[in-house]
């Protein structure tokens, strides 16, 4: 993280200040201490998702197209700033430029701006020892294109069962509060003694129709605060709430991440990471409380000598199959071949789940629909 700094240098007689980057406010102030400097002030620096968007995907492509055309990555991020006209990402390029002119490593940069992922970082970390930086950044589009195949196939699955409900539930809206209410006067008229139900569906009916307003204000209300709930990501985390609930979708989702996790992992082992190091970014990868504490409890085991395929079976990240391809790729050496091999396992157990359920829910929806209709 990036702290802005206020400090007095030993024989210094003005104040100085500068922009840092450490891993807490505690290890700045120990360096320093240790340098025989006075800190005075430190300020984190936060940068805003707006402020630091980037499309990561389209940078990628364009950044390893220039350093294979035989750029030198400060000339591919120059052209890249002058090639599109944002200012979100203008301002990332600069700051990128900046940090690159004053020596520091595009990783450094790169998580300097807090704009890129920490999977890219650490595959370019890696990729700075070994010198191969268009292949890292290949193997990130990879990974970048594993996740975003899943994540659209989630979506699409979900959209065509949204569609189907909201437009049952507008239809039912319709009908209870401007249709039946008009019918409602026939029964008036006549002497028919009417069913439980029927009276039930015009008392409804008459009580929509008669705080029609009411209802269009509490219709519009729901839609903005919706939209405004999945805007501040709240839906998505309430969604994950409700999925881990529910044994079977956990079970399935556990599929995702831990796609997402071997995925990652593979992608850093074949930089040069070592397991423990990959590990330690995988902790940062969003994989929720549950997955990120399995990871940590991998990194302790591993610290304690075990082997990586004990370590992840105690953590409960593998099941069979897992564990035993993990300690193959142990003996003979191809770990990253296996840490992706695993990675396209959970991937293809989620997309034949999502396949399954939408051949299911899809026909049960409309049932359901048209009899609530």
């Amino acid at each position: 993280m990036r702290y802005a700094v206020r400090f007095l240098a030993p024989g210094a007689v003005a104040i100085a200040e500068e922009t840092v980057e450490a891993a807490s406010e505690l290890d700045l102030r120990n360096q320093y201490l240790a340098s025989g400097r006075v800190v005075l002030g430190v300020k984190p620096e936060r940068q805003t998702v707006r402020d630091a968007h980037v499309d990561v995907s389209w940078w990628c492509r364009e950044l390893r197209a220039l350093l294979r055309a035989g750029m030198t990555a400060v000339e591919a991020i120059e052209t890249l700033a002058a090639s599109r006209d944002d200012a979100a990402r203008g301002r990332v390029h600069a700051q990128l430029l900046k940090s690159l002119r004053e020596g520091q490593s595009l990783s450094r940069a790169m998580k300097g701006t807090g704009a890129f992922p920490a999977v890219l970082i650490a595959a370019v970390t890696a990729s700075e020892r070994t010198s191969t930086l268009p292949e890292a950044l290949e193997d990130y589009l990879a990974y970048d294109d594993t996740l975003s195949r899943l994540r659209r196939q989630a979506v699409s699955a979900a959209i065509y069962p949204s569609l189907v409900v909201a437009l049952g539930l507008v239809i039912t809206v319709f009908l209870l509060a401007f249709v039946i209410p008009r019918f409602s006067r026939m029964y008036a008229d006549t002497n028919v003694q009417l069913s439980a139900a029927t009276q039930v569906v015009l008392w409804v009916s008459q009580t929509l129709a008669d705080r029609s307003s009411w209802l269009l204000c509490g219709v519009a209300a729901l839609i903005v605060g919706v939209a405004w709930a999945v805007g501040q990501g709240w839906a998505g985390r309430a969604l994950v709430l409700v999925i881990e609930g529910v044994p079977p979708l956990r079970k399935q989702w556990d599929h995702f991440l831990l796609a997402k996790l071997y995925q990652s992992l593979a992608l850093m082992v074949r930089g040069g990471y070592t397991l423990d190091e990959a590990l330690a970014v995988g902790e940062g990868l969003g994989l929720g409380a549950r997955m990120a504490l399995g990871v940590a409890v991998a990194r302790r085991e591993i610290a304690r000598g075990r082997s990586a395929s004990l370590a992840m079976a105690s953590a409960g990240l593998t099941e069979i199959v897992t564990e035993r391809l993990l300690a193959v790729g142990e003996r003979s050496g191809n770990f990253d071949g296996v840490l992706q091999a695993v990675a396209d396992r959970h991937a293809q157990a989620f997309a034949t789940f999502i396949e399954r359920a939408t051949r299911i829910v899809e026909p049960v929806l409309l049932l359901l629909v048209a009899l609530l209709v």
